[in-house]
């Protein structure tokens, strides 16, 4: 076989075996090899992602809406809770008939509300819902010195405003409990 070189001058061409060009895919196609490691390395591309997103998902969805179903829950209670902590500051409400039992369930509430904080900061996933329910835990720990101070002292105008400052700042924490995070998106 003849070929024409860049110059103009015909030369012959080495002749191949006509099986070698069919085995090979073409002068310039790489060897086959390389296209199965190619395809290998795909496959098990594509499996990594598809776990990790299962995995991510079922976590995500599992442990941070479990933990936010349970902060919603501490959030409803503590607003009760702050809601009956408010109505016992009143003039007289614990000199009212029932005003002991009242004090005593605002106490096993509060006590109820402390451990469910305490597993929520335990369990949460995100540094800042940690943060956020240690933070609720905190300001409830500080409305129940302030209230058994009034208890102890018989009250006093200066006592429930230093309650109701408390209150406000406990309130404020389980607003910042329920709010969504970036997880939510």
């Amino acid at each position: 076989m003849w070929r024409l070189t860049r110059n103009g001058v015909f030369f012959a061409a080495a002749a191949r075996p006509a099986g070698a060009a069919a085995r090979a895919g073409g002068p310039d196609s790489p060897p086959a090899w390389l296209w199965i490691v190619i395809g290998i390395a795909v496959v098990i591309g594509l499996g990594v992602v598809v776990l990790v997103f299962r995995y991510m998902g079922a976590r995500g969805s599992v442990v941070t809406g479990g933990w936010i179903a349970k902060a919603i829950d501490a959030y409803e209670k503590g607003s009760a809770l702050h809601g009956e902590m408010n109505a016992a500051l009143r003039p007289d409400a614990l000199e009212a008939p029932g005003g002991a039992a009242r004090w005593a369930d605002i106490q096993r509430r509060a006590d109820d509300l402390a451990q469910e904080l305490h597993v929520l900061r335990q369990t949460a996933a995100d540094p800042e819902d940690r943060a956020s329910a240690d933070e609720a835990l905190v300001s409830l720990r500080a409305v129940r010195s302030a209230m058994a101070d009034i208890g102890n002292a018989g009250g006093g105008a200066g006592g429930a405003a230093a309650v109701r400052a408390r209150l406000d700042v406990f309130e404020r924490s389980l607003r910042a409990l329920r709010s969504p995070r970036s997880h939510l998106w």
